[in-house]
């Protein structure tokens, strides 16, 4: 209260002083008037922060509740979509299942590995801590052997000996006093052996246990990776169906802008359901223009406003040609708001950046976020692949301004191959 108390009375109230060593009533009056003042309105400033903190935690519950119901609506609207203008047909059914099933078992064989990770530092941590406990519990075993041998060598009668063979009282009392100390440092020694027996116990039932899953993981690892083989394989031969069964119809044209329209649909669905959202970045994306990275390193096979091959078509975006599964960065923050297949642009991610701002990324081998998850800027958040029909592993990069595509070369730079910002 020291320096509070200078400043009211030096400059709330010029002149206040304090004479003689005592107040003046009307001074003191007028300073708790103050004090009580200054203390409600600390008392609100804090009741309107905790309010705040419900607010801001009650905004987050609604956003996350807005999405989930935005993933079932778009969920619903593709599947109409695609019975109303009978877009697939079951080869291409099966090659999105393979394509989902894919992504999943790599997600799967990602958090397994991460799984064995952590439990292989854990049964490290698990094994020192045993090898002390094991340490200790010989070291105290040896000590209590040593005080018992003491004591038996002694006799029974060590209390009475020292009562009988002092005659002085207070040696007497300092020879009791120090037969009580020795006695309680016994009970200590055996109490801290009990209580390492238990730890010891403790630890060697848990690393049992961690060991058990440790093995599961590797098992669990090994099937995955086999399920990942054959999947791939049979993804390959439903790949070769479905181009036979396209240029068997002869309608790539009508196929390729059915699945524009129905992108374009997405979109329109996704941009009105969105509205609402509001941009949480440092940055707008608008004010990021040139200075963004393209989501990954890779050599540009078709540019922005080029026609497709084989279409009347021209591309809304970029195709980045990479190794398949090499890492897709999240150009700038912004809420994941689709991740899911579509015809045409296989594994496909959208982020909405607020203010009408969309980015989108196609053909990926494997999703990393869902919808509703907040990205930040460089986030990895797919992987390049070849999914929806490609026979080029890449990506396919689309800039949307208020559902308009854009040119992503005049928003982003190339990104160094070395780049992790």
């Amino acid at each position: 209260m020291g320096k509070l108390s200078t400043i009211l009375l030096d400059s709330i109230k010029p002149g206040f002083a304090i004479q003689s060593g005592f107040q003046d009533v009307w001074n003191l009056l007028w300073l708790a008037a103050v004090l009580c003042a200054l203390a409600s309105s600390l008392m609100f400033q804090h009741a309107m922060a905790e309010t705040q903190q419900v607010q801001y935690e009650l905004d987050q519950q609604e956003v996350e509740e807005r999405l989930k119901n935005l993933e079932i609506d778009i969920a619903l609207f593709k599947q109409q979509h695609e019975a109303s203008m009978k877009q697939k047909s079951a080869i291409e059914r099966q090659l999105e299942v393979n394509e989902k099933r894919i992504s999943d078992l790599i997600n799967q064989i990602h958090d397994t590995q991460e799984a064995l990770i952590k439990g292989e530092a854990r049964i490290a941590q698990l094994g020192k801590e045993q090898a002390e406990l094991q340490a200790a519990k010989a070291e105290q075993q040896d000590y209590i052997a040593k005080q018992l041998r003491y004591a038996w060598q002694a006799g029974n009668q060590e209390f009475l000996k020292l009562l009988l063979n002092q005659e002085d009282p207070h040696d007497i009392d300092r020879k009791l006093t120090l037969h009580g100390y020795i006695l309680a440092a016994r009970a200590r020694q055996v109490a801290a052996y009990s209580n390492t027996l238990a730890e010891l116990l403790q630890v060697t039932e848990t690393l049992a246990e961690a060991n058990r899953q440790h093995l599961a993981n590797r098992k669990s690892l090994q099937t995955r990776r086999q399920s990942l083989v054959e999947t791939q394989a049979e993804k390959q031969q439903t790949l070769k169906l479905v181009v036979q069964e396209i240029a068997a119809s002869g309608k790539q044209l009508k196929k390729s802008m059915q699945d524009q329209q129905q992108l374009e649909a997405l979109l329109d669905k996704i941009r009105n359901s969105i509205a609402w959202l509001k941009e949480e970045a440092a940055e707008s994306f608008k004010e990021m223009q040139g200075r963004l990275f393209m989501p990954l390193a890779g050599k540009i096979d078709h540019v922005f406003g080029q026609e497709r091959q084989g279409s009347r078509l021209n591309w809304n975006g970029v195709f980045i040609a990479a190794k398949e599964g090499a890492a897709v960065h999240a150009v700038h923050p912004g809420r994941v708001v689709f991740s899911d297949w579509l015809r045409g642009y296989g594994l496909l991610l959208i982020i909405s950046h607020g203010d009408g701002y969309m980015s989108l990324y196609g053909h990926n081998q494997v999703l990393y976020r869902r919808p509703g998850e907040w990205v930040e800027a460089n986030d990895m958040i797919a992987a390049a692949g070849d999914t929806g029909g490609q026979d080029k592993s890449g990506l396919y990069f689309e800039i949307r301004v208020a559902g308009k595509p854009t040119n992503p070369q005049a928003w982003c730079k190339t990104r160094p191959a070395s780049a992790t910002i």
